[in-house]
Protein backbone atom coordinates (compact mmCIF):
# COMPACT_ATOMS: atom_id res chain seq x y z
CA UNK A 1 0.00 0.00 0.00
CA UNK A 2 1.63 3.31 -1.33
CA UNK A 3 0.78 7.15 -1.63
CA UNK A 4 -1.40 7.53 -4.42
CA UNK A 5 -2.52 3.74 -4.31
CA UNK A 6 -6.58 3.67 -5.20
CA UNK A 7 -8.19 1.42 -2.34
CA UNK A 8 -11.54 0.44 -1.54
CA UNK A 9 -12.93 1.07 2.21
CA UNK A 10 -16.22 -1.18 2.71
CA UNK A 11 -19.02 1.03 2.43
CA UNK A 12 -17.23 4.59 2.39
CA UNK A 13 -16.32 3.50 -1.09
CA UNK A 14 -13.22 4.04 -3.33
CA UNK A 15 -10.80 6.40 -2.17
CA UNK A 16 -6.90 7.46 -2.45
CA UNK A 17 -3.90 6.63 0.16
CA UNK A 18 -2.78 10.19 0.31
CA UNK A 19 0.05 9.48 3.56
CA UNK A 20 1.79 6.47 4.97
CA UNK A 21 3.73 7.76 7.56
CA UNK A 22 5.43 6.70 11.43
CA UNK A 23 3.73 8.15 14.27
CA UNK A 24 4.40 8.33 18.24
CA UNK A 25 1.45 7.42 20.16
CA UNK A 26 1.87 7.25 23.45
CA UNK A 27 5.59 6.60 23.19
CA UNK A 28 4.61 3.57 20.59
CA UNK A 29 5.71 4.25 17.43
CA UNK A 30 2.89 2.96 14.38
CA UNK A 31 2.64 3.39 11.20
CA UNK A 32 -0.31 5.09 9.65
CA UNK A 33 -2.40 5.54 6.58
CA UNK A 34 -4.46 8.48 5.44
CA UNK A 35 -7.03 7.64 2.92
CA UNK A 36 -9.22 10.52 1.44
CA UNK A 37 -12.57 9.83 -0.40
CA UNK A 38 -14.77 12.13 -2.64
CA UNK A 39 -17.10 13.41 -0.17
CA UNK A 40 -14.07 15.03 1.88
CA UNK A 41 -13.86 12.18 4.31
CA UNK A 42 -10.54 11.24 5.52
CA UNK A 43 -9.75 8.01 7.38
CA UNK A 44 -6.36 7.46 9.03
CA UNK A 45 -5.69 3.93 10.14
CA UNK A 46 -3.06 1.74 11.64
CA UNK A 47 -1.07 -0.30 9.17
CA UNK A 48 -2.22 -3.57 10.56
CA UNK A 49 -5.97 -2.38 10.17
CA UNK A 50 -5.83 -0.88 6.88
CA UNK A 51 -4.61 -4.01 5.56
CA UNK A 52 -7.77 -5.17 7.17
CA UNK A 53 -9.86 -3.09 5.85
CA UNK A 54 -8.79 -1.61 2.77
CA UNK A 55 -8.52 -3.87 -0.57
CA UNK A 56 -7.31 -3.02 -4.06
CA UNK A 57 -9.68 -1.64 -6.84
CA UNK A 58 -11.27 -4.82 -9.02
CA UNK A 59 -9.69 -6.01 -11.53
CA UNK A 60 -10.97 -6.79 -15.07
CA UNK A 61 -11.02 -10.65 -13.64
CA UNK A 62 -13.77 -9.41 -11.29
CA UNK A 63 -15.61 -7.13 -13.26
CA UNK A 64 -16.02 -10.09 -15.85
CA UNK A 65 -17.53 -11.68 -12.10
CA UNK A 66 -19.67 -8.38 -11.62
CA UNK A 67 -20.67 -8.43 -15.32
CA UNK A 68 -22.12 -12.39 -15.03
CA UNK A 69 -23.75 -11.41 -11.29
CA UNK A 70 -25.49 -8.24 -12.94
CA UNK A 71 -26.60 -10.25 -16.17
CA UNK A 72 -28.06 -13.34 -13.86
CA UNK A 73 -31.33 -14.17 -12.27
CA UNK A 74 -31.97 -12.60 -8.63
CA UNK A 75 -31.55 -14.86 -5.36
CA UNK A 76 -33.48 -13.40 -2.40
CA UNK A 77 -35.67 -13.69 0.26
CA UNK A 78 -38.94 -13.71 0.08
CA UNK A 79 -39.99 -11.56 3.10
CA UNK A 80 -39.03 -7.88 3.10
CA UNK A 81 -37.03 -7.77 6.31
CA UNK A 82 -34.73 -10.90 5.24
CA UNK A 83 -34.26 -9.14 2.02
CA UNK A 84 -33.41 -5.81 3.05
CA UNK A 85 -30.92 -7.11 6.31
CA UNK A 86 -28.92 -8.96 3.33
CA UNK A 87 -28.79 -6.39 0.99
CA UNK A 88 -27.24 -4.12 4.33
CA UNK A 89 -24.69 -6.82 4.98
CA UNK A 90 -23.26 -6.51 1.45
CA UNK A 91 -23.73 -3.15 1.37
CA UNK A 92 -21.47 -2.65 4.46
CA UNK A 93 -18.96 -5.31 3.01
CA UNK A 94 -18.63 -3.08 0.18
CA UNK A 95 -17.45 -6.15 -2.20
CA UNK A 96 -17.65 -5.24 -5.86
CA UNK A 97 -19.64 -8.70 -6.06
CA UNK A 98 -22.11 -8.17 -3.27
CA UNK A 99 -22.81 -4.69 -4.22
CA UNK A 100 -23.60 -5.85 -7.97
CA UNK A 101 -25.90 -8.21 -6.15
CA UNK A 102 -27.61 -5.77 -4.35
CA UNK A 103 -27.86 -4.08 -7.76
CA UNK A 104 -29.04 -6.91 -9.63
CA UNK A 105 -31.82 -7.80 -7.33
CA UNK A 106 -33.25 -4.57 -6.72
CA UNK A 107 -33.68 -3.74 -10.50
CA UNK A 108 -35.23 -6.95 -11.16
CA UNK A 109 -37.75 -6.31 -7.92
CA UNK A 110 -38.43 -2.80 -9.23
CA UNK A 111 -39.70 -4.72 -13.00
CA UNK A 112 -41.84 -6.69 -11.11
CA UNK A 113 -43.29 -4.17 -9.44
CA UNK A 114 -43.64 -2.11 -12.15
CA UNK A 115 -44.77 -4.93 -14.17
CA UNK A 116 -47.95 -5.23 -12.08
CA UNK A 117 -48.74 -1.83 -13.25
CA UNK A 118 -50.31 -0.83 -9.97
CA UNK A 119 -48.30 2.40 -9.27
CA UNK A 120 -45.80 0.65 -6.46
CA UNK A 121 -41.98 0.80 -6.21
CA UNK A 122 -39.50 -0.22 -3.77
CA UNK A 123 -39.44 1.07 -0.48
CA UNK A 124 -37.65 3.89 0.66
CA UNK A 125 -34.84 1.39 2.63
CA UNK A 126 -34.29 -0.72 -0.60
CA UNK A 127 -34.28 2.48 -2.99
CA UNK A 128 -31.51 4.20 -0.46
CA UNK A 129 -29.80 0.81 -0.65
CA UNK A 130 -29.88 0.53 -4.39
CA UNK A 131 -28.81 4.02 -5.29
CA UNK A 132 -26.17 3.28 -2.48
CA UNK A 133 -24.67 0.44 -4.48
CA UNK A 134 -24.99 1.69 -7.75
CA UNK A 135 -22.35 4.73 -7.03
CA UNK A 136 -19.96 2.41 -4.88
CA UNK A 137 -19.55 0.22 -7.92
CA UNK A 138 -19.55 2.33 -10.77
CA UNK A 139 -16.86 4.80 -8.76
CA UNK A 140 -15.06 1.62 -8.53
CA UNK A 141 -15.50 0.69 -11.98
CA UNK A 142 -14.57 3.73 -13.21
CA UNK A 143 -11.61 3.70 -11.14
CA UNK A 144 -10.46 0.28 -12.40
CA UNK A 145 -11.02 1.14 -16.25
CA UNK A 146 -9.95 4.48 -16.36
CA UNK A 147 -13.70 6.11 -17.26
CA UNK A 148 -15.92 8.41 -15.12
CA UNK A 149 -18.56 7.09 -12.75
CA UNK A 150 -21.05 8.09 -15.27
CA UNK A 151 -19.63 5.57 -18.16
CA UNK A 152 -20.01 3.11 -15.20
CA UNK A 153 -23.01 3.75 -14.75
CA UNK A 154 -24.20 2.93 -18.36
CA UNK A 155 -22.24 0.03 -18.53
CA UNK A 156 -24.23 -0.81 -15.22
CA UNK A 157 -27.20 -0.76 -17.11
CA UNK A 158 -26.03 -2.22 -19.95
CA UNK A 159 -25.51 -5.61 -18.21
CA UNK A 160 -28.75 -4.71 -16.40
CA UNK A 161 -30.64 -4.97 -19.42
CA UNK A 162 -29.24 -7.83 -21.50
CA UNK A 163 -30.15 -9.69 -18.17
CA UNK A 164 -33.69 -8.52 -18.48
CA UNK A 165 -33.71 -10.12 -21.76
CA UNK A 166 -32.53 -12.87 -21.26
CA UNK A 167 -35.85 -14.09 -19.55
CA UNK A 168 -37.18 -12.43 -22.34
CA UNK A 169 -39.37 -13.60 -25.00
CA UNK A 170 -37.51 -13.11 -28.40
CA UNK A 171 -39.16 -10.52 -30.30
CA UNK A 172 -41.01 -11.50 -33.63
CA UNK A 173 -39.18 -10.35 -36.88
Amino acid sequence: MTVGDSVVYASHGLGRVTLKETRNARDVECEVVVVEFREGLSVTLPLERAFEYLRPVSDEAELEEVRRVLRGSPVEAAVWQTRLRVAQEKVAVGSAIGLAEVIRNSARRDEEIRARGNGGMLSLAERGLYQKARQLLADEIGSSRGIESAEADAWIDEQLAVGSDLGAAPSPI
